[in-house]
């Protein structure tokens, strides 16, 4: 008896022999296509060609993984992939450090040495990301079926203890003062609205509705917003008039907002404004 079903987006098949189960990736989206994977390895069952040895990544090059996991994440990005690169980076250095040839020799264990030597009186926050970074690169291993699960799927996170520190009108104003046209508008925006960077970066001109005065934050790609759901923010008068001036003679695909190559300059721009308050 074998079957198909998915797991992120890719159809995989479902099968038993000698009453032990087994699970393979066609290594494709198309239905149709994995439907004809599918009805060969029945064929191949039915005449007693597939015996009970089953396919894993134990072998699977870290190396390879690590290029060619840069090569996925840097494939059509617009999101600023610095920190990533560097965190890859320092994992994969760890590991050739430590000896560590293929994917499956990666272990909780070793993240705790990571942790402890590499990551020594850094910050909760920096903690995470880093184990946070693996945990998603190997969950990717494991969709291209290179291993068999996500050896570190277990291992903890620091909790983070979130503070939030709000500008006060006069600062606001202050900042809007002392900024130059591209960020005051993107100060502006974010202010009246609530939108985090990454949303404002990612607006297009269909987003904003003017006759209703409203905005809709919707995901885009590999994109999503807060919360990763769609949801509407009301627009004010002022507002409307920034906004009316964003949209002149743009198309519905256009961004709004684009400014900087990456969102995190406007960040950054906005960081050098602080230190004149």
């Amino acid at each position: 008896m074998a079957s198909l079903f998915q797991r992120h987006g890719i159809y995989w098949i479902d099968y038993r022999v000698n009453s032990k189960r087994f699970r393979i990736s066609t290594g494709t989206s198309n239905k149709q296509h994995a439907l004809v994977k599918l009805e060969d390895l029945k064929v191949k069952l039915f005449k007693g060609e597939i015996g009970a040895k089953k396919l894993t990544g134990r072998r699977s090059s870290a190396t390879e993984f690590f290029q060619r996991y840069e090569a996925f994440f840097r494939n059509g990005s617009t999101v600023d992939r610095h920190p990533d690169i560097s965190r890859l980076q320092a994992w994969h250095n760890y590991f050739v450090k430590n000896g560590i040839r293929h994917l499956a020799s990666i272990t909780p264990n070793l993240v705790d040495t990571f942790r402890t030597e590499e990551l020594e009186g850094r910050k909760p926050k920096t903690i995470k990301n880093y184990i946070s970074f693996l945990k998603t690169a190997l969950n990717k291993a494991v969709e291209w079926d290179l291993i068999d699960k996500n050896p570190i799927a277990k291992v903890s996170e620091p909790k983070i203890v979130k503070t939030f520190n709000f500008f006060s009108k006069k600062e606001i104003a202050k900042l809007l003062h002392i900024a130059d046209p591209e960020v005051y508008t993107g100060i502006q925006i974010l202010v009246s609205t609530g939108m985090r960077r990454g949303e404002l970066f990612h607006l297009r001109c269909r987003d904003v509705d003017l006759k209703n005065s409203s905005i809709r934050v919707w995901p885009y790609g590999e994109y999503s917003p807060k919360g990763k759901r769609p949801r509407t923010i009301p627009m004010t008068a002022e507002l409307k008039k920034v906004f009316i001036k964003l949209l002149k003679g743009g198309r519905a695909d256009d961004h709004v907002f684009r400014p900087f190559v990456c969102q995190n300059r406007l960040y950054k721009r906005f960081a050098e404004l602080l230190k004149e308050l």
